[in-house]
C-alpha cells in the first residue's frame, strides 16, 4: 500500500520544472544567436551544429526509460537516484555549449559535444522525474494533482523566462563580459535545476522500493523486471499506448508550429509585430491557469474525457480564429482561451501515459513505467521534425519571401500564413481528438480495476 502524497508534493511538486524549462530557454531562445551573433559562424556551420546535436539527441530520446528498466536499480531507487546522479553535470557541461574555445574546428566540436552531452545527463533525470509521477500516485486523483502541479510550475517558466531571460543575461554580461553572458546564464540556471531536482529527490523519499536494501518480499522479481526486449513488446502490445503517441505528436506540433508562425502571423498579416509581445503575455497566463485549473475538471470528469474534449474544443477555436484571421482582438481572446486547453493538455498527458503503464503492467506482469514515460520526450522530438516539414512547406506552397515588404505581400501569402497558424493546427488537434476517443480506450473504471487486480498480485 502506497502512502499518501504528501503536502510538498503536492503544493511543490513542479519546481524542478520550472528551473528546468528556463534552463532549457536558453538553448531555444539564444542558441541561434549565440551561434550567429557572437561567435559569427557563418549559417552552413549553425545549420551543421544544431542538425547534429538534434539528430542525436531524437535518436537517444528513446533510449533513457529502457535503460532504466533495464539496468540494476541504483542506492536511492530505480528512477529516484538519477534526480541526483547527473543533474549537478549539467550546467558545468551545458556553458560549454555557449562557450567559443580556440579555433573554428575545436570550438564546433566542443560545442557539439557540450550539446549531446548536456543533453543526455538532463534526459535521463527528465525521464526519472516524470516516471515517479507513476511510482508515488496511488490513484487517478493523485496522478492528476502531481501532473497539474508540474504543468503549471512549467508553463510559470514561460512566463518568468520571456521577463527576466535577458535582462539576467545582460546583468551576466557586465560581469563575464558579453562573449559569455549565455554560458553564465545557462550555468545559473543549471545550477538552480540540479538544486530543484535534488528539492524533488527530497519530496519522494519513501514513495519507491529501494531494491538494493529493501526486504525479499519487497523487491521486484526478476522475472518481472522488462529488458531491452521487453520495452519493444510494452509498446507494440499496447495499444492504448501507440494512439496516445500519435496524439502527443499531434500536440507538440501544434504548440511548436503555432509558436514558429506567430512572428510571421503578427508581421505579415496583421502588419504589427508588436503585437506579439501581448500575444506571449496573453496566452502564457492563459495556459499557466489551464494547467492549474485542469484538476478540477479532470477530477469530475477523468483525465481521458477531459484531454478528449479540450483536444477538440481548441482545435475548433483554432479553426474558427482562421475565420476572422485580420481581427487582432477577436483572434486573441480565442487564442487566449485555446491556450488555456493547451495548458490543460500539457498538465494531463502524463496522467494518460501513467494510465497506460498501469495497463500494461495488468496486461504483462510487468512495470515499465520509466520507459513507457519517457516516451513523452520522444514524441517531442519527432514533432520538432514535423514542425519544420509543414512550416517551410506552406510558406514554399504560397511563394513566401523575406525580400518582400509585409505592407506588400498577396493575400494568398497572409492566407497561406494565417493556415500554418491556425488552421492546420486545428485540424490536427481535431484529428489527434478523434484517434483518442477511437483508440485510447482507457477509462477511469478500467484504470481502477486494473489496479485492484495488480494489487491483489502482490
Amino acid at each position: 500500500m502506497k502512502k499518501e502524497l504528501s503536502k510538498s508534493l503536492k503544493r511543490f511538486y513542479g519546481i524542478g520544472d520550472l528551473f528546468f524549462t528556463m534552463m532549457t530557454s536558453v538553448e531555444n531562445y539564444f542558441f541561434n544567436f549565440f551561434l550567429t551573433n557572437i561567435v559569427m559562424f557563418d549559417l552552413g556551420i549553425v545549420t551543421f551544429i544544431q542538425t547534429v546535436t538534434t539528430v542525436v539527441d531524437a535518436v537517444l530520446s528513446w533510449t533513457y526509460g529502457a535503460i532504466m528498466n533495464s539496468i540494476k536499480p541504483l542506492k536511492w531507487g530505480r528512477y529516484r537516484s538519477w534526480l541526483i546522479l547527473t543533474p549537478w553535470l549539467v550546467p558545468i557541461i551545458y556553458l560549454f555549449k555557449f562557450t567559443k574555445l580556440g579555433n573554428d574546428g575545436i570550438a564546433i566540436a566542443i560545442i557539439i559535444a557540450a550539446g549531446i552531452i548536456s543533453s543526455v545527463l538532463w534526459n535521463f533525470a527528465y525521464v526519472a522525474n516524470v516516471a515517479l509521477i507513476s511510482v508515488a500516485a496511488s490513484t487517478p486523483q493523485d496522478r492528476v494533482a502531481l501532473s497539474t502541479s508540474r504543468g503549471t510550475y512549467n508553463r510559470v517558466a514561460g512566463i518568468i523566462f520571456s521577463y527576466a531571460g535577458l535582462p539576467l543575461a545582460t546583468i551576466l554580461a557586465a560581469i563575464v563580459g558579453v562573449q559569455f553572458q549565455f554560458a553564465a546564464l545557462a550555468f545559473v540556471l543549471g545550477v538552480g535545476m540540479a538544486i530543484s531536482y535534488f528539492a524533488h529527490f527530497k519530496m519522494f523519499e519513501g514513495y519507491e522500493v529501494d531494491e538494493t536494501t529493501a526486504a525479499p518480499n519487497q523487491i521486484v522479481p526478476k522475472k518481472n523486471k522488462i529488458g531491452f526486449v521487453g520495452t519493444l513488446k510494452a509498446l507494440a502490445l499496447n495499444r492504448p499506448l501507440l494512439i496516445l503517441l500519435i496524439a502527443d505528436i499531434a500536440r507538440w506540433i501544434v504548440n511548436f508550429v503555432a509558436s514558429a508562425t506567430a512572428v510571421y502571423y503578427f508581421t505579415y498579416v496583421l502588419k504589427n509585430p508588436g503585437y506579439l509581445a501581448t500575444y506571449m503575455i496573453i496566452i502564457g497566463i492563459a495556459a499557466a491557469l489551464g494547467a492549474f485549473t485542469c484538476k478540477f475538471v479532470s477530477n469530475k470528469f477523468s483525465a481521458r474525457s477531459t484531454t478528449i474534449a479540450y483536444f477538440f474544443l481548441m482545435g475548433g477555436l483554432l479553426i474558427v480564429a482562421k475565420l476572422f484571421h485580420t481581427n487582432f482582438t477577436l483572434v486573441i481572446v480565442l487564442l487566449g482561451l485555446a491556450q488555456y486547453m493547451y495548458g490543460s493538455i500539457y498538465s494531463l498527458m502524463p496522467v494518460l501515459f501513467a494510465d497506460t503503464v498501469i495497463y500494461d503492467e495488468w496486461k504483462s506482469g510487468k512495470n515499465s513505467s520509466g520507459w513507457i514515460m519517457g516516451l513523452n520526450n520522444v514524441t517531442l522530438k519527432i514533432a520538432i521534425v514535423f514542425r519544420g516539414i509543414i512550416i517551410n512547406s506552406v510558406l514554399a506552397v504560397v511563394g513566401f519571401s523575406a525580400a518582400v515588404d509585409a505592407a506588400s505581400v498577396s493575400n494568398e501569402v497572409m492566407s497561406g500564413i494565417s493556415n500554418a497558424f491556425l488552421l492546420i493546427p486545428g485540424i490536427i488537434l481535431t484529428v489527434g481528438g478523434v484517434l483518442l476517443i477511437l483508440g485510447f480506450n482507457l477509462t477511469k473504471e478500467k484504470i481502477a480495476e486494473y489496479s485492484a487486480e495488480i494489487a491483489s498480485r502482490s
